[in-house]
């Protein structure tokens, strides 16, 4: 457990090499132009970065790098388990731009799984 707020100290995603990345996060919310929520986070993907649908792959791989690589620089309790944030630089078709991903390690898991993530 770790205590709620900004986090200093280096600290990298707890079990990172085997986070979760699931394909309908990011073709259901995060990459999807219709989704009510997820809809303004699709279209910065694609105008500034050119992520989309089709190459849906390269975001999903980005991310399973910055859960490995990257440094965590908050940490938040959540009612299931613990959040952490991330910001690491990603590079697409269109451009390269500074991506935040939340990730939330539930109570008696070992894997993180992905929440959100979206372009800043």
């Amino acid at each position: 457990m770790h205590e709620a707020g900004d986090y200093n100290s280096r600290m990298k995603l707890p079990n990172g090499e085997r986070a979760l990345v699931e394909d309908e996060k990011l073709l259901g919310y995060v990459l999807n132009q219709a989704h009510p929520v997820g809809r303004h986070h699709a279209l910065l993907f694609w105008k500034l970065l050119g992520i989309g649908v089709a190459n849906v792959h390269l975001l999903k791989q980005s991310l399973e790098s910055a859960a490995k690589d990257c440094d965590v620089f908050r940490v938040r309790q959540a009612p299931y388990g613990d959040k952490y944030e991330m910001r690491f630089e990603m590079e697409g078709p269109g451009g390269r731009r500074m991506v935040r991903a939340v990730w939330i390690r539930e109570s008696g898991q070992d894997k993180p799984r992905l929440v959100t993530c979206f372009v800043e």
